[in-house]
Protein backbone atom coordinates (compact mmCIF):
# COMPACT_ATOMS: atom_id res chain seq x y z
CA UNK A 1 0.00 0.00 0.00
CA UNK A 2 1.18 3.54 -0.74
CA UNK A 3 0.34 5.71 2.24
CA UNK A 4 -0.36 9.45 2.26
CA UNK A 5 -0.60 11.02 5.73
CA UNK A 6 -0.98 14.78 6.17
CA UNK A 7 -0.04 16.66 9.31
CA UNK A 8 -3.04 17.82 11.28
CA UNK A 9 -3.31 21.52 11.94
CA UNK A 10 -5.81 21.11 14.75
CA UNK A 11 -6.14 24.73 15.69
CA UNK A 12 -7.12 25.85 12.21
CA UNK A 13 -9.29 22.81 11.57
CA UNK A 14 -11.15 23.14 14.81
CA UNK A 15 -11.33 19.35 15.16
CA UNK A 16 -8.91 18.81 17.98
CA UNK A 17 -9.52 18.92 21.70
CA UNK A 18 -11.75 21.38 23.47
CA UNK A 19 -10.63 24.97 23.44
CA UNK A 20 -11.66 28.18 25.09
CA UNK A 21 -13.20 31.24 23.47
CA UNK A 22 -10.92 33.32 21.31
CA UNK A 23 -13.06 36.43 21.43
CA UNK A 24 -15.64 38.17 23.55
CA UNK A 25 -19.04 36.43 23.68
CA UNK A 26 -21.59 38.16 21.51
CA UNK A 27 -19.04 39.52 19.04
CA UNK A 28 -20.75 39.77 15.65
CA UNK A 29 -19.41 39.94 12.10
CA UNK A 30 -21.63 41.54 9.45
CA UNK A 31 -20.98 40.59 5.83
CA UNK A 32 -22.79 42.00 2.80
CA UNK A 33 -23.26 40.61 -0.69
CA UNK A 34 -25.56 41.31 -3.59
CA UNK A 35 -27.65 38.14 -3.65
CA UNK A 36 -29.07 35.43 -1.42
CA UNK A 37 -28.25 31.72 -1.44
CA UNK A 38 -30.46 29.44 -3.51
CA UNK A 39 -30.40 26.57 -1.00
CA UNK A 40 -28.09 25.18 1.67
CA UNK A 41 -27.76 21.47 0.92
CA UNK A 42 -24.26 21.57 -0.61
CA UNK A 43 -24.84 18.36 -2.57
CA UNK A 44 -27.71 20.06 -4.39
CA UNK A 45 -26.31 23.52 -5.06
CA UNK A 46 -23.89 24.44 -7.86
CA UNK A 47 -23.44 28.17 -7.26
CA UNK A 48 -21.07 29.99 -4.96
CA UNK A 49 -23.56 32.13 -3.04
CA UNK A 50 -24.92 28.96 -1.46
CA UNK A 51 -21.66 27.05 -1.16
CA UNK A 52 -19.77 29.85 0.60
CA UNK A 53 -22.30 29.58 3.44
CA UNK A 54 -22.07 25.80 3.44
CA UNK A 55 -18.30 25.96 3.80
CA UNK A 56 -18.78 27.57 7.22
CA UNK A 57 -21.34 24.97 8.34
CA UNK A 58 -20.06 21.67 6.91
CA UNK A 59 -16.89 19.61 7.06
CA UNK A 60 -15.42 17.11 4.58
CA UNK A 61 -13.21 14.05 4.70
CA UNK A 62 -10.36 16.39 3.77
CA UNK A 63 -10.13 20.11 3.20
CA UNK A 64 -7.93 22.69 1.53
CA UNK A 65 -5.41 24.46 3.69
CA UNK A 66 -6.65 28.06 3.94
CA UNK A 67 -5.28 30.21 1.14
CA UNK A 68 -4.19 27.23 -0.99
CA UNK A 69 -5.35 24.08 -2.77
CA UNK A 70 -3.06 21.91 -0.65
CA UNK A 71 -5.07 19.07 0.91
CA UNK A 72 -5.00 18.56 4.66
CA UNK A 73 -7.05 16.53 7.18
CA UNK A 74 -10.57 17.50 8.17
CA UNK A 75 -12.97 14.78 9.36
CA UNK A 76 -10.24 12.28 8.54
CA UNK A 77 -6.77 12.23 10.08
CA UNK A 78 -5.01 10.24 7.36
CA UNK A 79 -5.61 8.28 4.16
CA UNK A 80 -3.95 5.68 1.99
CA UNK A 81 -4.53 4.20 -1.43
CA UNK A 82 -3.93 0.74 -2.82
CA UNK A 83 -1.12 0.08 -5.29
CA UNK A 84 -3.63 -0.11 -8.16
CA UNK A 85 -5.16 3.25 -7.14
CA UNK A 86 -8.69 1.81 -6.95
CA UNK A 87 -9.20 1.68 -3.16
CA UNK A 88 -8.89 4.62 -0.79
CA UNK A 89 -9.03 4.16 2.99
CA UNK A 90 -9.65 7.09 5.33
CA UNK A 91 -9.10 7.07 9.10
CA UNK A 92 -11.62 9.32 10.87
CA UNK A 93 -11.26 11.41 13.98
CA UNK A 94 -12.96 9.69 16.92
CA UNK A 95 -16.04 10.91 18.78
CA UNK A 96 -17.08 13.63 16.33
CA UNK A 97 -20.71 14.71 16.36
CA UNK A 98 -23.07 16.72 14.22
CA UNK A 99 -24.77 19.78 15.67
CA UNK A 100 -27.88 17.66 16.40
CA UNK A 101 -25.78 15.43 18.67
CA UNK A 102 -25.75 12.39 16.39
CA UNK A 103 -22.41 10.66 15.68
CA UNK A 104 -20.25 11.64 12.75
CA UNK A 105 -18.71 8.26 12.09
CA UNK A 106 -17.96 5.99 9.13
CA UNK A 107 -21.61 5.03 8.74
CA UNK A 108 -22.57 8.68 8.47
CA UNK A 109 -19.95 9.23 5.75
CA UNK A 110 -21.16 6.14 3.86
CA UNK A 111 -24.77 7.38 4.14
CA UNK A 112 -23.83 10.64 2.42
CA UNK A 113 -21.83 9.03 -0.39
CA UNK A 114 -24.58 6.49 -1.05
CA UNK A 115 -27.16 9.27 -1.17
CA UNK A 116 -25.15 11.16 -3.77
CA UNK A 117 -24.20 8.29 -6.06
CA UNK A 118 -27.31 6.06 -6.03
CA UNK A 119 -30.14 7.34 -8.23
CA UNK A 120 -32.72 5.24 -6.32
CA UNK A 121 -31.51 6.16 -2.86
CA UNK A 122 -34.57 6.97 -0.70
CA UNK A 123 -32.92 10.01 0.87
CA UNK A 124 -32.22 12.00 -2.28
CA UNK A 125 -35.36 14.13 -1.93
CA UNK A 126 -35.90 14.33 -5.72
CA UNK A 127 -32.85 16.60 -6.03
CA UNK A 128 -30.66 16.34 -9.14
CA UNK A 129 -27.21 16.13 -7.42
CA UNK A 130 -25.71 17.56 -10.57
CA UNK A 131 -22.37 18.50 -9.04
CA UNK A 132 -21.62 14.93 -8.00
CA UNK A 133 -22.57 13.63 -11.44
CA UNK A 134 -20.54 16.25 -13.28
CA UNK A 135 -17.41 15.68 -11.18
CA UNK A 136 -17.57 11.90 -10.74
CA UNK A 137 -19.06 10.60 -13.96
CA UNK A 138 -22.71 10.20 -13.06
CA UNK A 139 -24.76 7.92 -10.85
CA UNK A 140 -24.96 4.19 -10.25
CA UNK A 141 -22.84 2.28 -12.80
CA UNK A 142 -21.65 5.54 -14.37
CA UNK A 143 -20.07 6.80 -11.17
CA UNK A 144 -16.34 6.37 -10.78
CA UNK A 145 -17.12 5.47 -7.15
CA UNK A 146 -18.44 1.90 -7.17
CA UNK A 147 -18.98 1.51 -3.44
CA UNK A 148 -18.29 2.88 0.03
CA UNK A 149 -17.73 0.64 3.08
CA UNK A 150 -17.67 1.40 6.81
CA UNK A 151 -15.81 -1.59 8.27
CA UNK A 152 -15.26 0.21 11.58
CA UNK A 153 -16.63 3.42 13.17
CA UNK A 154 -13.41 5.26 12.35
CA UNK A 155 -12.68 3.70 8.94
CA UNK A 156 -14.15 4.59 5.53
CA UNK A 157 -13.18 2.70 2.37
CA UNK A 158 -13.98 4.14 -1.07
CA UNK A 159 -13.86 1.79 -4.07
CA UNK A 160 -13.28 3.09 -7.60
CA UNK A 161 -13.83 1.50 -11.01
CA UNK A 162 -10.41 2.79 -12.08
CA UNK A 163 -7.66 5.06 -10.71
CA UNK A 164 -8.94 8.60 -10.40
CA UNK A 165 -6.31 11.26 -9.80
CA UNK A 166 -8.70 14.12 -8.80
CA UNK A 167 -10.40 12.07 -6.05
CA UNK A 168 -8.66 13.58 -3.04
CA UNK A 169 -9.29 17.13 -4.24
CA UNK A 170 -12.86 16.26 -5.23
CA UNK A 171 -13.77 14.97 -1.77
CA UNK A 172 -12.59 18.33 -0.42
CA UNK A 173 -15.23 20.13 -2.50
CA UNK A 174 -18.06 21.82 -0.57
CA UNK A 175 -20.53 19.77 -2.61
CA UNK A 176 -19.14 16.59 -1.06
CA UNK A 177 -19.43 17.82 2.53
CA UNK A 178 -20.91 15.48 5.14
CA UNK A 179 -24.37 16.16 6.59
CA UNK A 180 -26.30 14.56 9.45
CA UNK A 181 -28.01 11.35 8.24
CA UNK A 182 -30.71 11.80 10.87
CA UNK A 183 -31.60 15.29 9.61
CA UNK A 184 -31.47 14.26 5.96
CA UNK A 185 -33.58 11.14 6.51
CA UNK A 186 -36.18 13.13 8.45
CA UNK A 187 -36.80 15.60 5.61
CA UNK A 188 -34.39 16.12 2.68
CA UNK A 189 -36.32 19.21 1.56
CA UNK A 190 -36.06 20.82 4.99
CA UNK A 191 -32.34 19.97 5.09
CA UNK A 192 -31.87 22.20 2.04
CA UNK A 193 -33.20 25.11 4.10
CA UNK A 194 -31.87 24.19 7.55
CA UNK A 195 -28.78 22.01 7.15
CA UNK A 196 -27.32 20.05 10.04
CA UNK A 197 -23.59 19.38 9.87
CA UNK A 198 -20.41 19.52 11.96
CA UNK A 199 -18.68 22.82 11.19
CA UNK A 200 -17.97 25.63 13.64
CA UNK A 201 -21.21 27.41 12.72
CA UNK A 202 -24.87 26.50 12.31
CA UNK A 203 -27.62 28.36 10.47
CA UNK A 204 -29.70 30.01 13.18
CA UNK A 205 -31.85 32.23 10.97
CA UNK A 206 -32.57 32.59 7.26
CA UNK A 207 -34.88 35.30 6.00
CA UNK A 208 -34.84 34.78 2.25
CA UNK A 209 -33.56 37.69 0.18
CA UNK A 210 -32.63 39.53 3.37
CA UNK A 211 -30.06 37.74 5.53
CA UNK A 212 -28.61 34.49 6.85
CA UNK A 213 -27.38 34.36 10.44
CA UNK A 214 -24.76 31.87 11.58
CA UNK A 215 -24.24 30.99 15.24
CA UNK A 216 -21.61 28.82 16.93
CA UNK A 217 -22.28 25.08 16.67
CA UNK A 218 -22.96 23.77 20.22
CA UNK A 219 -21.33 20.44 19.30
CA UNK A 220 -18.17 22.07 17.94
CA UNK A 221 -15.15 20.58 19.74
CA UNK A 222 -12.51 22.99 18.55
CA UNK A 223 -11.52 26.48 19.65
CA UNK A 224 -14.51 28.78 19.87
CA UNK A 225 -14.82 31.24 16.98
CA UNK A 226 -14.03 34.81 17.94
CA UNK A 227 -17.18 35.94 16.13
CA UNK A 228 -20.04 34.29 17.96
CA UNK A 229 -22.44 35.17 15.16
CA UNK A 230 -22.04 36.07 11.51
CA UNK A 231 -24.82 37.92 9.68
CA UNK A 232 -24.64 37.65 5.89
CA UNK A 233 -26.85 40.38 4.48
CA UNK A 234 -28.25 40.59 0.96
CA UNK A 235 -28.00 44.13 -0.41
CA UNK A 236 -28.96 44.11 -4.11
CA UNK A 237 -28.18 47.81 -4.56
CA UNK A 238 -24.42 47.98 -4.61
CA UNK A 239 -24.32 51.73 -3.99
CA UNK A 240 -26.09 51.06 -0.70
CA UNK A 241 -23.63 48.35 0.29
CA UNK A 242 -20.64 50.58 -0.50
CA UNK A 243 -22.11 53.39 1.58
CA UNK A 244 -22.74 50.93 4.42
CA UNK A 245 -19.13 49.80 4.25
CA UNK A 246 -17.87 53.37 4.40
CA UNK A 247 -20.11 54.12 7.39
CA UNK A 248 -18.88 51.03 9.21
CA UNK A 249 -22.32 49.40 9.30
CA UNK A 250 -20.90 46.25 7.70
CA UNK A 251 -17.54 44.60 8.28
CA UNK A 252 -17.00 42.89 4.92
CA UNK A 253 -18.29 43.39 1.38
CA UNK A 254 -18.10 40.49 -1.04
CA UNK A 255 -17.59 41.03 -4.78
CA UNK A 256 -17.70 44.84 -5.02
CA UNK A 257 -17.80 46.25 -8.53
CA UNK A 258 -14.35 47.23 -9.83
CA UNK A 259 -14.98 50.97 -9.50
CA UNK A 260 -16.36 50.47 -5.99
CA UNK A 261 -13.33 48.39 -4.97
CA UNK A 262 -11.01 51.17 -6.12
CA UNK A 263 -13.09 53.70 -4.19
CA UNK A 264 -13.14 51.62 -1.01
CA UNK A 265 -9.39 51.03 -1.21
CA UNK A 266 -8.92 54.76 -0.63
CA UNK A 267 -10.96 54.74 2.59
CA UNK A 268 -9.09 54.59 5.90
CA UNK A 269 -9.83 51.43 7.85
CA UNK A 270 -10.73 49.34 4.78
CA UNK A 271 -8.54 46.85 2.94
CA UNK A 272 -9.23 45.21 -0.42
CA UNK A 273 -8.19 41.55 -0.69
CA UNK A 274 -7.34 39.93 -4.03
CA UNK A 275 -7.28 36.12 -4.12
CA UNK A 276 -5.30 34.54 -6.94
CA UNK A 277 -7.19 34.41 -10.24
CA UNK A 278 -9.01 31.10 -10.39
CA UNK A 279 -11.93 31.51 -12.76
CA UNK A 280 -13.11 31.92 -16.32
CA UNK A 281 -15.97 33.96 -17.76
CA UNK A 282 -17.19 32.56 -21.05
CA UNK A 283 -19.84 32.58 -23.75
CA UNK A 284 -21.43 29.15 -24.24
CA UNK A 285 -23.12 28.36 -27.55
CA UNK A 286 -25.73 25.60 -27.54
CA UNK A 287 -24.67 23.34 -30.41
CA UNK A 288 -28.16 21.81 -30.47
CA UNK A 289 -29.61 25.17 -31.54
CA UNK A 290 -28.93 26.18 -35.18
CA UNK A 291 -26.63 27.59 -36.40
CA UNK A 292 -24.30 26.88 -33.47
CA UNK A 293 -23.75 23.28 -34.50
CA UNK A 294 -21.52 24.71 -37.25
CA UNK A 295 -17.96 25.24 -35.99
CA UNK A 296 -17.45 28.06 -38.51
CA UNK A 297 -20.22 30.05 -36.82
CA UNK A 298 -18.70 29.46 -33.41
CA UNK A 299 -15.27 30.60 -34.60
CA UNK A 300 -16.82 33.66 -36.25
CA UNK A 301 -18.34 34.69 -32.93
CA UNK A 302 -14.95 34.17 -31.26
CA UNK A 303 -13.42 36.62 -33.74
CA UNK A 304 -16.32 39.07 -33.37
CA UNK A 305 -15.99 39.66 -29.62
CA UNK A 306 -13.53 42.31 -28.45
CA UNK A 307 -12.27 40.48 -25.38
CA UNK A 308 -9.59 43.04 -24.51
CA UNK A 309 -12.19 45.82 -24.36
CA UNK A 310 -14.35 43.73 -22.02
CA UNK A 311 -11.45 42.96 -19.69
CA UNK A 312 -10.35 46.60 -19.61
CA UNK A 313 -13.81 48.16 -19.27
CA UNK A 314 -15.71 45.96 -16.86
CA UNK A 315 -13.13 44.35 -14.59
CA UNK A 316 -10.76 45.39 -11.85
CA UNK A 317 -7.02 45.58 -12.31
CA UNK A 318 -5.51 42.16 -12.84
CA UNK A 319 -8.16 40.80 -15.21
CA UNK A 320 -6.72 39.26 -18.36
CA UNK A 321 -8.04 38.08 -21.69
CA UNK A 322 -8.45 34.30 -21.48
CA UNK A 323 -6.08 32.56 -23.87
CA UNK A 324 -6.66 29.12 -22.39
CA UNK A 325 -9.84 27.65 -20.96
CA UNK A 326 -8.01 27.12 -17.67
CA UNK A 327 -6.61 29.97 -15.53
CA UNK A 328 -3.08 31.21 -15.96
CA UNK A 329 -0.52 28.91 -14.35
CA UNK A 330 -2.78 25.88 -13.93
CA UNK A 331 -1.47 22.46 -14.92
CA UNK A 332 -2.11 21.97 -18.63
CA UNK A 333 -1.69 25.61 -19.62
CA UNK A 334 -0.86 25.67 -23.34
CA UNK A 335 1.34 28.64 -24.31
CA UNK A 336 0.68 27.98 -28.00
CA UNK A 337 -3.03 28.68 -27.55
CA UNK A 338 -3.90 32.37 -27.80
CA UNK A 339 -7.31 34.03 -27.69
CA UNK A 340 -9.03 34.66 -31.01
CA UNK A 341 -8.15 38.27 -31.94
CA UNK A 342 -10.90 40.80 -32.53
CA UNK A 343 -11.26 40.62 -36.31
CA UNK A 344 -14.57 41.77 -37.82
CA UNK A 345 -13.55 40.95 -41.39
CA UNK A 346 -12.54 37.42 -40.42
CA UNK A 347 -15.81 36.90 -38.55
CA UNK A 348 -17.87 38.04 -41.53
CA UNK A 349 -15.92 35.80 -43.91
CA UNK A 350 -16.50 32.74 -41.72
CA UNK A 351 -20.22 33.46 -41.44
CA UNK A 352 -20.40 33.78 -45.23
CA UNK A 353 -18.64 30.42 -45.62
CA UNK A 354 -21.15 28.91 -43.18
CA UNK A 355 -24.03 30.26 -45.27
CA UNK A 356 -25.44 32.41 -42.44
CA UNK A 357 -24.20 35.91 -43.14
CA UNK A 358 -27.05 37.34 -41.06
CA UNK A 359 -29.16 35.72 -38.36
CA UNK A 360 -31.03 36.49 -35.15
CA UNK A 361 -30.52 34.74 -31.83
CA UNK A 362 -30.78 35.28 -28.07
CA UNK A 363 -28.17 35.79 -25.38
CA UNK A 364 -29.18 34.69 -21.86
CA UNK A 365 -27.37 36.23 -18.87
CA UNK A 366 -27.89 36.55 -15.09
CA UNK A 367 -29.03 39.85 -13.63
CA UNK A 368 -26.94 39.58 -10.46
CA UNK A 369 -23.15 39.98 -10.40
CA UNK A 370 -20.96 36.91 -10.10
CA UNK A 371 -17.36 36.70 -8.88
CA UNK A 372 -16.20 36.08 -12.45
CA UNK A 373 -18.57 38.68 -13.93
CA UNK A 374 -19.09 41.77 -11.75
CA UNK A 375 -21.19 43.65 -14.33
CA UNK A 376 -23.16 41.09 -16.36
CA UNK A 377 -25.53 43.52 -18.06
CA UNK A 378 -22.73 45.71 -19.39
CA UNK A 379 -20.77 42.69 -20.61
CA UNK A 380 -23.88 41.31 -22.35
CA UNK A 381 -24.51 44.67 -24.01
CA UNK A 382 -20.90 44.83 -25.21
CA UNK A 383 -21.15 41.35 -26.74
CA UNK A 384 -24.48 42.27 -28.33
CA UNK A 385 -22.88 45.32 -29.94
CA UNK A 386 -19.89 43.30 -31.18
CA UNK A 387 -22.15 40.67 -32.73
CA UNK A 388 -24.22 43.33 -34.44
CA UNK A 389 -21.13 44.56 -36.31
CA UNK A 390 -20.79 41.15 -38.03
CA UNK A 391 -24.47 40.71 -38.87
CA UNK A 392 -25.76 38.83 -35.81
CA UNK A 393 -28.80 40.30 -34.07
CA UNK A 394 -28.71 39.00 -30.48
CA UNK A 395 -31.68 39.80 -28.26
CA UNK A 396 -30.66 40.04 -24.61
CA UNK A 397 -32.54 37.76 -22.20
CA UNK A 398 -31.80 38.69 -18.56
CA UNK A 399 -32.96 36.39 -15.74
CA UNK A 400 -32.71 36.19 -11.98
CA UNK A 401 -29.87 33.80 -11.21
CA UNK A 402 -31.92 30.84 -9.99
CA UNK A 403 -34.22 31.05 -13.01
CA UNK A 404 -31.23 31.59 -15.29
CA UNK A 405 -29.53 28.42 -14.02
CA UNK A 406 -32.67 26.33 -14.43
CA UNK A 407 -33.09 27.50 -18.03
CA UNK A 408 -29.52 26.93 -19.15
CA UNK A 409 -29.27 23.57 -17.37
CA UNK A 410 -32.27 22.53 -19.43
CA UNK A 411 -30.72 23.80 -22.67
CA UNK A 412 -33.31 26.49 -23.41
CA UNK A 413 -30.72 29.07 -24.48
CA UNK A 414 -29.05 29.53 -27.87
CA UNK A 415 -26.19 31.40 -26.16
CA UNK A 416 -25.50 32.19 -22.52
CA UNK A 417 -23.00 34.31 -20.63
CA UNK A 418 -21.73 32.38 -17.63
CA UNK A 419 -18.52 31.52 -15.79
CA UNK A 420 -16.83 29.21 -13.35
CA UNK A 421 -14.87 29.72 -10.16
CA UNK A 422 -12.41 26.89 -9.65
CA UNK A 423 -13.09 24.49 -6.81
CA UNK A 424 -9.93 22.49 -6.25
CA UNK A 425 -6.96 23.72 -8.30
CA UNK A 426 -7.15 20.79 -10.73
CA UNK A 427 -7.67 21.22 -14.49
CA UNK A 428 -10.25 18.41 -14.45
CA UNK A 429 -12.47 20.80 -12.45
CA UNK A 430 -12.57 23.25 -15.38
CA UNK A 431 -12.80 20.81 -18.27
CA UNK A 432 -14.87 17.82 -17.20
CA UNK A 433 -17.96 19.43 -15.61
CA UNK A 434 -18.13 22.28 -18.13
CA UNK A 435 -17.38 20.65 -21.48
CA UNK A 436 -17.53 16.86 -21.30
CA UNK A 437 -20.39 14.82 -22.73
CA UNK A 438 -21.09 13.33 -19.28
CA UNK A 439 -22.09 16.82 -18.13
CA UNK A 440 -24.51 17.46 -21.00
CA UNK A 441 -27.60 15.87 -19.42
CA UNK A 442 -30.54 18.25 -19.62
CA UNK A 443 -31.88 19.27 -16.25
CA UNK A 444 -28.55 18.85 -14.46
CA UNK A 445 -26.16 20.02 -17.20
CA UNK A 446 -23.17 22.20 -16.48
CA UNK A 447 -21.95 21.69 -20.04
CA UNK A 448 -24.12 24.52 -21.33
CA UNK A 449 -22.83 24.07 -24.88
CA UNK A 450 -24.21 20.52 -24.99
CA UNK A 451 -21.10 19.72 -27.02
CA UNK A 452 -20.42 15.99 -27.11
CA UNK A 453 -17.08 15.08 -28.65
CA UNK A 454 -15.82 11.49 -28.20
CA UNK A 455 -12.20 12.54 -28.71
CA UNK A 456 -12.50 15.16 -25.98
CA UNK A 457 -14.21 12.62 -23.70
CA UNK A 458 -11.29 10.25 -24.24
CA UNK A 459 -8.90 13.03 -23.18
CA UNK A 460 -10.94 13.66 -20.04
CA UNK A 461 -10.86 10.01 -18.99
CA UNK A 462 -7.13 9.85 -19.66
CA UNK A 463 -6.55 12.96 -17.55
CA UNK A 464 -8.54 11.53 -14.66
CA UNK A 465 -6.66 8.22 -14.69
CA UNK A 466 -3.13 9.54 -15.26
CA UNK A 467 -1.03 10.38 -12.17
CA UNK A 468 0.08 13.97 -11.71
CA UNK A 469 3.18 14.71 -13.75
CA UNK A 470 4.34 15.66 -17.26
CA UNK A 471 2.11 13.13 -19.02
CA UNK A 472 -1.02 14.44 -17.32
CA UNK A 473 -0.05 18.06 -18.04
CA UNK A 474 0.31 17.18 -21.75
CA UNK A 475 -3.22 15.76 -21.78
CA UNK A 476 -4.68 19.03 -20.58
CA UNK A 477 -2.54 21.05 -22.97
CA UNK A 478 -4.20 19.02 -25.73
CA UNK A 479 -7.59 19.72 -24.15
CA UNK A 480 -6.95 23.48 -24.21
CA UNK A 481 -5.97 23.27 -27.88
CA UNK A 482 -9.10 21.26 -28.73
CA UNK A 483 -11.44 23.71 -26.98
CA UNK A 484 -9.81 26.53 -28.92
CA UNK A 485 -10.17 24.70 -32.22
CA UNK A 486 -13.77 23.53 -31.80
CA UNK A 487 -14.94 26.60 -29.83
CA UNK A 488 -18.03 25.12 -28.17
CA UNK A 489 -17.63 27.95 -25.70
CA UNK A 490 -15.41 31.02 -25.87
CA UNK A 491 -13.29 31.85 -22.80
CA UNK A 492 -13.32 35.62 -22.40
CA UNK A 493 -11.60 36.67 -19.18
CA UNK A 494 -9.75 35.40 -16.14
CA UNK A 495 -10.38 37.91 -13.38
CA UNK A 496 -9.14 38.74 -9.92
CA UNK A 497 -12.04 38.53 -7.47
CA UNK A 498 -11.77 41.12 -4.73
CA UNK A 499 -13.52 41.64 -1.43
CA UNK A 500 -13.36 44.38 1.16
CA UNK A 501 -12.88 44.03 4.90
CA UNK A 502 -12.22 46.35 7.80
CA UNK A 503 -8.57 46.53 8.77
CA UNK A 504 -9.72 45.92 12.34
CA UNK A 505 -10.37 42.27 11.40
CA UNK A 506 -7.40 39.92 11.75
CA UNK A 507 -7.10 36.43 10.27
CA UNK A 508 -8.63 37.25 6.89
CA UNK A 509 -7.44 34.79 4.23
CA UNK A 510 -7.88 35.38 0.51
CA UNK A 511 -8.85 31.87 -0.59
CA UNK A 512 -8.57 30.86 -4.26
CA UNK A 513 -11.92 29.05 -4.04
CA UNK A 514 -13.66 32.20 -2.71
CA UNK A 515 -14.35 30.72 0.71
CA UNK A 516 -13.88 32.90 3.80
CA UNK A 517 -13.14 30.78 6.89
CA UNK A 518 -14.94 32.99 9.39
CA UNK A 519 -13.55 30.79 12.19
CA UNK A 520 -10.07 32.16 11.48
CA UNK A 521 -11.17 35.78 11.82
CA UNK A 522 -11.05 37.81 15.00
CA UNK A 523 -10.99 41.45 16.06
CA UNK A 524 -7.45 42.74 15.65
CA UNK A 525 -5.73 42.89 19.00
CA UNK A 526 -8.00 40.20 20.44
CA UNK A 527 -6.65 37.07 22.09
Amino acid sequence: MRSFVAAALLASLGLGGCGGATGSPGTQLVVARVKDAVGLDPAVQTEGLSLTIDQEVFRNLVRFKPGTFDVEPDISTSWKTSTDGKTWTFALRPKLRFSDGTPLDARAVKFNFDRWRESKNPYRGNFPFGYYADMLGGFDANSVITGVDAPAPSTVVIHLKHPFTPLLRDVALPSLAIGSPAAIAKDPQAFNQQPVASGPYIVTDWVHDDHITLGVDPAWRGPRPAYQSVVVRDIPDQSTSVLSMKRGDIDMLIDPRPDDARDLAKQPGIRIYHPASNNVMYLAMNVEKPPFGNVLVRRAIAYAIDKAAIAQSFYAEGATVADNWTPVGMVGENPAVKAYPHDVAKAKALLARAGVAHFATQLYYPTSPRPYMPEPERVAEAIQADLRTVGIDATLEPYEFGVFLAKIKNGEHPMCLIGWSGDNGDPDDFFYPLLDQDSAVKGTAQNYSFWRDPAFHKLMLAGQQTPDGPKRAAIYRDANAMVYDQAPAIPLTHSVVSFAAKTSIAGVVADPDNSFNFILMKPRGGT
